[in-house]
């Protein structure tokens, strides 16, 4: 287990990254924490004994391997699957800056930027989605509402689109972009 990159719960942030830099047995390891990639990415030297026993699930979840700098996405192609890893993918994506959107297979779920991106509202880009093939596209919320729009055209039956979020979270100023 030395050497492996995990996840440790934090109360005030909620994960933290760290190395494993011994396993002192018992469900017992110490752990050096690092920095996120929108802090430099360099490793701290603040350590701390983990009783990974204590934790949901008896153990340190891991750290995705290969994760861009820009994270992944779609999020169904993480190798671990877990509230840390889907989190730490989510706040890569928004300090890259450049996309609020992240696939879950068929689900796009936005980040609130606290910014317009007007290149990615506009008329051309919307036309992209009109064709809508996953491969080739970026996550977009164009990319729901013309699922819905094939659905209605195939199927005849009616489509509903869930948009769920917190208090802030950009719900209202999606829903108001002009889809299909």
């Amino acid at each position: 287990m030395e050497g492996a990159k995990v996840y440790v719960q934090d109360a005030s942030a909620g994960w933290r990254r760290a190395t494993v830099s011994a396993a002192l047995g018992g469900g017992r390891y110490r752990v050096r924490f690092e920095a996120w990639e929108d802090e430099g990415g360099a490793e701290l030297s603040e350590e701390a004994e983990v009783d990974a026993s204590k934790l949901e699930g008896g153990t340190l979840p891991f750290q995705n391997a290969g994760m861009p700098p820009s994270g992944f996405p779609d999020m169904t192609t993480l190798d671990h699957l877990h509230e840390a890893a889907l989190l730490h993918n989510l706040r890569a994506r928004f300090f890259a800056g450049s996309c609020p959107y992240t696939y879950t297979a068929d689900i796009v779920i936005a980040v609130n930027p606290y910014r317009w991106f007007p290149d990615l509202y506009t008329d051309e880009k919307r036309k992209e989605y009109l064709v809508f093939d996953r491969s080739k596209l970026s996550p977009h919320a164009y990319a729901t509402s013309s699922a819905a729009y094939s659905g209605l055209q195939e199927t005849k039956q009616n489509q509903a689109i869930l948009v769920s979020g917190e208090s802030g979270a950009g719900k209202t100023e999606t829903v108001k972009i002009r889809g299909f």
